[in-house]
């Protein structure tokens, strides 16, 4: 009877040394596990920081710098031509430039033009790649945008876009607002069209008296385009405000 009454005692601790020696083993394995991923995520960490502190100024040619320090203006976003237009580049040598700094991460290709990626965006940020400053700029047109229609109702109609002599370069859009550019066909000016609350602004570089009155006569068709667009709001609005007073009665 003692020998019955002990062997259940004994498979019982047999049973709980080898719960233990699983449970150790489990154990084990798991640290090797954790200790595993964390030494390799803590190695792809640091091979990515060294790659980083290693990307210097000295890594990109002339045209990648030019192309580097127009993009490089949050929410800058211009289309291959408007690159070209803009820094009188070869269309072989801009399409060689793109794609090295593609390939390197640093610009990405969205819906209206090439911008800098997120990484491009940190990288730049540790190298002085301001813009030289151009000359003045000038107001030409000022005018108000009503309260039914939105700014991109009117961007819609523009993007992309010629108007006589002025061919399309880009947009930056930004917390305040938006801002579009053309410049003239021969690049010796730009024009410039804010977005900025409930107002457009037309202004423009032109220095001499002939580029002055092309730059008038172009910002007058841009201006034409906007004010279509806004009848055609305003006549739409008036439309579903008839059909509801139709309604009423």
């Amino acid at each position: 009877m003692k020998v019955e009454s002990d062997a259940p005692h004994e498979k019982s601790s047999a049973l709980k040394e080898e719960a233990k020696a699983e449970d150790s083993v489990v154990v084990v394995k798991e640290k090797q596990v954790i200790s595993g991923d964390g030494k390799t995520a803590q190695i792809l960490v640091e091979e990515e920081e060294e790659e980083q502190e290693a990307l210097s100024a000295a890594d990109f040619h002339n045209n990648d710098n030019k192309i580097l320090a127009v993009l490089n203006e949050t929410g800058s976003n211009y289309s291959f031509k408007g690159l070209m237009r803009k820094l009188n580049l070869h269309q072989q040598s801009l399409s060689r430039a793109l794609h090295r700094l593609e390939g390197m991460g640093l610009v990405e290709k969205s819906l209206v033009g090439y911008r800098l990626s997120r990484t491009g965006e940190s990288a730049i940020s540790k190298f002085d790649m301001h813009r030289p400053k151009g000359r003045e700029y000038m107001q030409l047109l000022q005018t108000y945008i009503p309260l039914n229609v939105r700014a991109t109702e009117i961007i819609r109609q523009l993007v992309g876009k010629w108007f006589k002599n002025l061919r399309w370069l880009g947009m930056i859009e930004s917390g305040t607002g938006y801002t579009l550019q053309w410049s003239s066909d021969d690049g010796s000016f730009q024009i410039n069209l804010r977005l900025i609350s409930d107002y457009i602004v037309i202004e423009t570089n032109a220095s001499t008296e002939k580029e002055k009155v092309e730059a008038m006569v172009g910002s007058y068709a841009i201006y034409e385009q906007i004010t279509k667009a806004m009848q055609s709001k305003l006549g739409a609005y008036m439309d579903r405000q008839q059909l509801g007073h139709s309604n009423n009665n």
